[in-house]
């Protein structure tokens, strides 16, 4: 019987990693109706959904709004859906799609399809270049 050993550490990111995903779980399931390894990450308390390029993690699409995602159900302070494709191997950050306004306006468009389908033929071209 082999005994498995969680950290407080562990217990804690899971605990972050399924709020995050239930409080996203609309944006989540319209992304992975078009793109594989849809996934939520953060540093420190920035959150983001993930959609990643390469098994290394080193280049993938974050998508957030203005900043990050906020960790309550009030989406008002979004502003928009952002996505950037993040390539840590040049150190590079390319926007893909952007609907954010600026903090002082109202929200942009919030409409999850043009997000799906522009991140889902996006990365569809990406691999299709790069393998």
């Amino acid at each position: 019987m082999a005994l498995h050993y969680l950290s407080a550490v562990q217990l804690l990111r899971r605990a972050d990693e399924e709020k995050a995903r239930a409080l996203y779980a609309d944006v989540i399931k319209a992304l992975e109706q078009r793109c594989t390894d849809v996934g939520v990450d953060w540093c420190g308390n920035e959150l983001n959904i993930t959609v990643q390029l390469t098994n290394d993690g080193e280049q993938y699409i974050a998508i957030a709004g203005r900043y990050s995602l906020p960790w309550h159900d009030d989406r008002s302070e979004i502003g928009g859906w952002k996505a950037v494709h993040i390539d840590n191997t040049f150190g590079t950050a390319k926007v893909i799609y952007d609907t954010t306004t600026d903090e002082d306006e109202p929200p942009g468009d919030m409409s999850l399809e043009p997000l799906a389908e522009e991140v889902g033929a996006y990365v569809g071209g990406w691999r299709a270049e790069h393998g």
